[in-house]
Order: C-alpha cells, then structure tokens, then sequence
C-alpha cells in the first residue's frame, strides 16, 4: 500500500481524536516500526482509543484499567502488554519474537481519547524478513482498521490491516 494514501487517514485520525467528543465514529489504530541498526531493536509505539483497548482486555478476562485516572488498576501495564503480545504478533527471519514494555503516555490536554504504547524487541542483528499478525481490537469491533507504518533497512512500507487481512510479509 501506498504510504501517501494512508497520509489523510492519518491526518483525519488526528482531528477527530482532538475533537473531544465522547464517542469515536471510526475504529482505527496506527503503529509504527522502526529498525534501528544502531541498538539492534525494533521500536514500536502504537496509538489506540482508551475505551476499545480498555473493553478488549476486559473481554480477554482482564480487569477494568481505567487508565490515566486515580483508580488505575495497578497492573495496568502488564495487562496491556500481555493483550498486544496476543494480538501484535511479529515473526523475524521467521522467528517468533517478544514484544517488551517501553512505557505508555497521553496528551490529556490535546487527546483526551487515546493513548501511546510504546514496545520493543531487542537483540535483532538483521532483519531478512518481516512477518506482522496484527488482530489487535478485532474482539471490540468487526469493522476495526489497523494501519502499520514500517521504517527498516532503509525501505518505508505502509499496510492496512482489517478483520479480513490480518497478516502481512516482507523480505528483504
């Protein structure tokens, strides 16, 4: 896919998270990658609307989060990670890898709507291939969209991910 073509999505993902209203009309969360050859890791930080990440993991039988908030549950973090470790898939040269915690944060003055989760996978020499399984919030919405921006080994990829298109494969 072309990146160019996700670009207005991306921009109109934006004005209706800064909106403030109390629902979202679209079901849409984007991620970006990055190989970064000098730490040897892959970084990733993904945007998500707060009530679908939240109502997914109570579907998966976790508990209410309520993040950002003086009742935010003190697991939190790892319930998160544990939903995008199912859900966020990642094979390099064709190896399963982990995703680690990095951290999450919001803008409650801009974006009172969603948050950043920032992942890593560490110790990556080289990167052959690349394959993404990204199901992540399938379980709270059918017509959920998952962009995924790629930046590695000096190539830029975009793919758009939907309940019928779940995984995508690169090779370099």
């Amino acid at each position: 896919m072309n990146f160019l073509m996700i670009k207005p999505s991306i921009v109109l993902f934006n004005i209706l998270l800064t909106i403030g209203l109390n629902f979202h009309p679209i079901h849409l969360s984007v991620c970006e990658m990055n190989y970064n050859e000098e730490t040897k890791g892959m970084e990733i930080a993904m945007k998500v609307f707060f009530d679908d990440l939240e109502d997914a993991i109570v579907l998966s039988g976790g508990p209410e989060l309520h993040l950002f908030t003086e009742k935010e549950h003190p697991q939190s973090d790892e319930w998160i990670l544990k939903y995008l470790q199912e859900n966020l898939q990642l094979k390099i040269n064709e190896k399963a890898v982990k995703l680690t915690w990095v951290g999450k944060e919001t803008d409650e003055k801009r974006d009172i709507q969603s948050l950043w989760v920032y992942l890593e996978v560490q110790n990556i020499r080289k990167v052959k291939d690349l394959q993404v399984k990204n199901t992540i919030l399938y379980d709270v919405h059918q017509d959920q969209r998952n962009m995924l921006h790629l930046k590695c080994n000096g190539k830029k990829v975009s793919w758009l991910f939907d309940i019928k298109k779940i995984s995508e494969t690169i090779h370099w």
